[in-house]
């Protein structure tokens, strides 16, 4: 099996984006949902989100498949609140091209909003 960008990652290897969801955003999120009421706060699954586009875009990149993930959260993220969403490489299985990861999200001052883990299947 031809792993050549796989053998490319590390263990530790992080990734990081930050992103502020407006009252708009949150709102808009909320119609697509057709939601009657008002969300207080930023949604867990614009959240979960964050760690989609990292995964995908970033760390592994693209080719990578969920499989799962599974994430605490510890905090309500306020709208125009900074947060910054990293995921980091556990663990590599090169035999079945899987990796996982550590997720984290952060707010102001580096308030924990949620952690967690995700696991990949990473496709050459």
């Amino acid at each position: 099996m031809n792993l050549k960008r796989f053998d490319a990652l590390n263990e530790g290897q992080t990734a990081h984006l930050e992103r502020r969801f407006s009252a708009t955003d949150i709102q808009e999120w909320c119609d697509l949902c057709q939601l009657d009421q008002a969300w207080s706060g930023v949604p867990e699954p614009l959240i979960a989100g964050l760690f989609s586009c990292l995964l995908g875009e970033d760390l592994p990149g693209h080719g990578t498949n969920y499989l799962k993930q599974a994430m605490t959260f510890h905090a309500t993220a306020e709208a125009d609140e900074p947060l910054q969403a990293s995921v980091s490489i556990r663990r590599l299985r090169r035999d079945k091209a899987l990796v996982n990861l550590a997720t984290t999200c952060t707010g102001r001052d580096g308030r924990l909003i949620c952690d967690g883990e995700a696991l990949v299947l990473f496709q050459h």
